[in-house]
């Protein structure tokens, strides 16, 4: 495949879960001030139907429907390899859901959201429900607040099972989508692991990721698995997603930048409007869609994943096969070339001072922090990559850990998938000589004290999403995520943003 073909994650199977009835009566909510010609007052309001999914999330537990009224807090939370669910609302001034809906063993909530666009595929999820917390409430149980926690309900994925399968990793995850009704979604063609992958009465749940874990193809590929909102099970070779330039095309920053602070005005002379590039960014242009960054932040884990795996790891083993003791290091992938002028993470990229005569290089420090593992016997059984592939993927998984984004969007953004290579342009406002320079290149030629945009060179660029969290609050979390900073119902996300190396300043 071309390298952009790579990155892109295609449905191979399609989902056949089948899921609880999930319905709606047919109702109308107050009315409409301006009533039409020949039809009587009461059927000239709201359909209520048309609110549901999209302004607040459907909510059904033992066919009780949770009122906007009652609803607190909804999470999907889609960074593990289930998506999980937290639902907090109150009773009020009703005991009806205890009488008649009370979870029980094994018990279901029903979800459904969806996009005010018909383009994009609702989330209809059923939770198999893992823990509820229930509060006394006051006079005869009114008005108590109930806490539910639950996650993605796949029949038989939790059955503890003795079985075999033969074929390499890609082809046996494929088939186990199968047959638990899953789709199966993939950037990946095939893998060179063939051998029999034994189940020895583990659940499905751990045997998909451990097979997962031993997946290998090349020492440049490595591997993750996950379960995502539209029931496929996603396999995906994360290096696609990281290779080339991370770096954004000069004709997405040309076609983007804010255009009414630049003397040549980019807008269509008809529409006013101009075509974006999928991508996530801070422009206030953009402030009014569901691709704008609310906000954003770093967050820093490389000092403990070097002390976790070390900058090398050394895999220790003894294999049957050639009857030799192996010693073999894992030094965690970069893009090719890409020390040349970018940041790798790999120890202090700006040592201050000179180094003594004789004493090891600041640069060079970082080599010698190794760690080593002894993996035991390797099974003749196996493929010959067995151990050392599973100390592969997770080290260059946890690379990805060290140095990450948080960003949060006002809105629910139904357009970006989990795992896709993804772009985001990021905008600073500088002090006023730099910024009215970058801006039109002559500090005369620009208007003094105007807030002429820069680009963020250090955040913008490609970035794999790796985890997502969909949320809806009643009372709305005001300035951290709302539109316009109003506290009213509103759904949210937040993306985790990935990325192996880094710009230099």
């Amino acid at each position: 495949m071309a390298s952009d073909e790579k990155t892109i994650i295609r449905s191979l199977l399609k989902p056949k879960i089948v899921l609880d009835e999930l319905s709606l009566a047919d109702v109308f909510s107050s009315t409409s001030d301006k009533i039409p010609q020949n039809k009587p007052k009461e059927v000239t309001g709201h359909q209520e139907q048309n609110s549901v999914g999209t302004d607040y999330p459907m909510v059904a537990i033992n066919n009780y429907t949770i009122s906007l009224e009652e609803l607190d807090t909804f999470r999907i939370d889609c960074t593990g390899f289930l998506p999980k669910l937290f639902l907090a609302f109150d009773l009020v001034n009703s005991t009806a859901f205890k009488s008649q809906a009370m979870p029980k063993d094994g018990d279901i909530v029903n979800v459904f959201i969806r996009a005010k666009n018909d383009v994009f595929k609702p989330v209809r999820n059923d939770y198999v429900i893992t823990s509820v917390d229930i509060g006394k409430g006051g006079e005869e149980g009114a008005g108590a607040s109930v806490v539910i926690q639950g996650e993605l309900f796949i029949p038989h994925i939790r059955d503890e099972v003795v079985k075999s399968y033969t074929g390499n990793s890609f082809d046996v995850i494929q088939l186990i989508a199968k047959e638990l009704n899953l789709g199966f979604a993939t950037n990946e063609t095939s893998t060179v692991d063939s051998m029999n992958w034994v189940c020895p009465g583990d659940s499905m749940y751990n045997f998909i990721n451990h097979i997962a874990d031993h997946a290998w193809k090349s020492p440049k590929d490595f591997y993750k698995v996950y379960i995502d909102v539209y029931y496929h099970l996603n396999f995906i070779n994360v290096n696609n997603q990281f290779e080339g330039d991370s770096q954004l095309p000069a004709a997405i920053l040309d076609s983007t930048l804010v255009k009414e602070y630049y003397p040549n005005d980019l807008k269509d002379a008809k529409s006013g409007q101009v075509t974006l590039p999928k991508m996530l960014s801070n422009l206030t242009d953009l402030q009014n869609t569901n691709f704008f960054v609310k906000q954003h932040q770093i967050v820093n884990n490389s000092s403990e994943v070097a002390k976790k795996w070390g900058y090398k790891t050394h895999v220790q083993f003894f294999d049957q096969k050639s009857l030799k003791y192996w010693d073999l290091y894992i030094d965690p992938l970069t893009t090719t070339d890409a020390e040349k002028d970018k940041i790798i993470l790999k120890g202090r990229t700006f040592p201050k001072g000179s180094t003594a005569a004789g004493a090891p290089s600041q640069l060079d420090y970082w080599k010698t922090q190794n760690k080593k593992m002894w993996l035991g016997v390797q099974s003749k059984n196996v493929h010959d990559k067995y151990l050392f592939s599973e100390v592969h993927n997770k080290r260059n998984r946890e690379e990805l850990t060290k140095l990450f984004i948080k960003v949060d969007l006002p809105r629910w953004n139904p357009n970006v998938a989990n795992g896709e290579k993804l772009p985001l342009l990021m905008q600073n406002i500088t002090d006023d000589t730099k910024r009215r320079l970058d801006a039109t290149g002559d500090v005369a030629d620009a208007e003094p004290n105007k807030n002429y945009p820069t680009v963020d060179q250090f955040y913008t660029g490609f970035y794999m999403t790796d985890g997502m969290i969909f949320s809806f609050d009643r009372i709305g979390p005001g300035g951290s995520y709302s539109n316009g900073g109003s506290n009213r119902p509103d759904f949210y996300q937040t993306l985790f943003l990935r990325r192996r190396e880094w710009p230099a300043p």
